[in-house]
């Protein structure tokens, strides 16, 4: 049984087994070095190639080092923080190579867990575990201010794994680390931290020369087209850099890279950016807004207004639009343009929109108890939100705690969210329309809509966009706001028509044969209670009375 050179350290009263002990130490080739004292002290040296034998009062009182009490009798069971034990008149040589080899083929087996839990399996690289102890212990470095963190992120990967699967998915990542590693110099360090993110740890010697140029290098490299089965495909990138300031925190870092990822994110093709605090100052207040929106949501602190839309054939109130605003200090309210766009940046889309959903239906049954029913309740669904596995049976649950009618629950979605094609889309609107669920196209005419994949859609209504409305005071927007209620009908959908302003807005609207309207003509967005009045006065939405 072979050891492998080992540094042996002894702690015990002298006695004459420890005699012995230390000799037979001394002549093993494995031993690379012999510390004897008979006193408690401190130790040091490395887990995998240092043992520690000690008696009982002479055992260091901390130690990282795998520890053999030498013991006068078997104990019943193994003391804490102990490694093996042997008894003092067993030192012979077949217990001591057996508790040797055994504390090695630990050692070796501790290293190669700690080494994977570390590891990238599929590129043999460092993960997000190992690369955030790395990047501390670069930190702790005295020459930690040449260091620059670059965070990548590959821009259509999720295209390419829809396209190719996922085979081929893994085989791309492959070629991006192969790339990344030609491109990496001595002392730099790469890093998988994401399905298709990135980190890089720089040397920053001389940031504006050596930075800029390997910056370049990367997207360069990344850009030229990558041959999976055959096929040529093209990736974008984006790459944040950062470079450590003297005694940067970690999650300092962390961010500003971030936010130079974001910076790079938000051009075309293959790019890069290194933070400035300067020009990306604007990004905490950013990130400050999401914190306190998180806060918000989980105090309960948003509140619900509501809309009516006006039905133009008879006057009565069709429905209501659910939108969401944000108490601020001060009193202020924040409306849905200045958070919703960072609530889907963010993820928090998806918390919200349940929050929105379940206050929604909570207020709707709350009408119907005081006699107000018959209205259709709308509310914006994201794409992001039909992204969540959780969709379908959190909507079925919330509507079955509120006892409502799924016929009178309507969902908003963009041109967006509906002409992304997604199969996860169309079958869960399909599932919901089953259950009475009606849907309804916002923003109609701000993007580019695929009238064929819009039949295939359970879609009723077609929202004309605000911007539209504003411009029937020309010629040409009326002729195009015609247009755009006579496809409706052709599609026979309801059109209703939104930001309605002025009384000559409404008669062209009701002339062109639009079915419902909504806008600060009509009413503004309102709290549960102003709702109530508003509805429990029809005389205030009498059609005459707007002309």
């Amino acid at each position: 049984m072979s050891l492998k050179p080992l540094r042996v350290i002894v702690l015990a009263e002298r006695c004459a087994a420890v005699d012995r002990l230390a000799e037979w130490l001394r002549a093993q080739p494995a031993t690379a070095s012999l510390v004897v004292s008979h006193e408690r002290g401190e130790v040091a040296g490395r887990p995998e190639d240092t043992v520690v034998f000690a008696t009982p009062s002479c055992r260091p009182a901390r130690s990282e080092l795998p520890t053999v009490l030498l013991l006068d009798r078997e104990p019943d069971t193994l003391p804490s923080g102990i490694a093996d034990w042997l008894l003092v008149d067993r030192l012979d040589d077949h217990n001591l190579r057996r508790c040797l080899h055994q504390l090695q083929e630990r050692s070796r087996l501790l290293r190669t867990v700690t080494r994977l839990s570390a590891q990238d399996p599929l590129t043999g690289i460092t993960n997000r575990q190992g690369f955030v102890a790395r990047l501390a212990q670069r930190l702790d470095r005295s020459d930690s201010e040449r260091l620059a963190l670059g965070l990548l992120d590959l821009d259509n990967f999720r295209a390419a794994n829809d396209t190719l699967g996922y085979l081929a998915g893994d085989r791309l990542i492959v070629q991006v680390v192969a790339r990344l590693r030609e491109v990496l110099e001595a002392g730099d360090e790469l890093a998988r931290v994401g399905g298709d993110e990135f980190a890089l740890l720089i040397d920053a010697h001389d940031p504006p020369r050596r930075l800029d140029a390997l910056a370049d290098r990367i997207v360069e490299t990344l850009a030229e087209p990558y041959h999976l089965d055959g096929e040529s495909l093209l990736m974008g990138c984006s790459l944040g850099l950062a470079v450590a300031d003297t005694d940067v925190r970690q999650d300092q870092l962390m961010w500003s890279a971030h936010v130079a990822m974001r910076r790079a994110k938000s051009r075309s093709g293959c790019t890069w950016h290194l933070y400035d605090e300067r020009l990306d100052r604007s990004a905490r207040s950013l990130a400050d807004l999401e914190g306190e929106l998180r806060r918000a949501l989980r105090r309960d602190e948003l509140e619900l207004h509501y809309q009516p839309r006006l039905c133009l054939s008879d006057g009565r109130v069709a429905g209501i639009e659910a939108l969401v605003r944000w108490p601020r200090r001060g009193g202020a309210l924040l409306p849905p343009a200045e958070f919703i766009p960072l609530a889907e940046e963010s993820g928090l889309i998806v918390p919200l929109g349940y929050w929105v959903i379940a206050r929604a239906l909570r207020d709707l049954q709350r009408l119907r108890v005081q006699g107000i029913a018959g209205l259709h309740l709308a509310i914006n669904l994201s794409f992001r939100q039909f992204q969540d596995s959780q969709l379908l049976p959190t909507l079925e649950r919330l509507i079955a705690e509120r006892d409502v009618d799924p016929a009178w629950l309507e969902f908003e979605l963009t041109e967006t969210a509906v002409m992304r094609r997604s199969e996860q889309v169309r079958q869960t609107m399909l599932a919901l329309e089953q259950r009475g669920v009606r849907f309804s196209l916002d923003d109609f005419g701000t993007g580019f809509s695929s009238f064929t994949h819009l039949k295939s859609l359970p879609v009723s209504l077609l929202k004309i966009d605000r911007s539209f409305v504003a411009g029937m005071d020309r010629p040409e927007g009326r002729r195009l706001v015609q247009a755009m209620i006579t496809l409706g009908r052709s599609l026979d959908l309801q059109v209703v028509a939104e930001g309605v302003e002025t009384a000559e807005q409404l008669g062209w609207l009701r002339r062109y044969g639009a079915d419902q309207v909504q806008g600060f003509l009509i009413a503004k967005p309102l709290p549960l209670n102003a709702l109530r009045d508003f509805l429990a006065r029809p005389e205030e939405r009498r059609l005459d009375r707007f002309s």
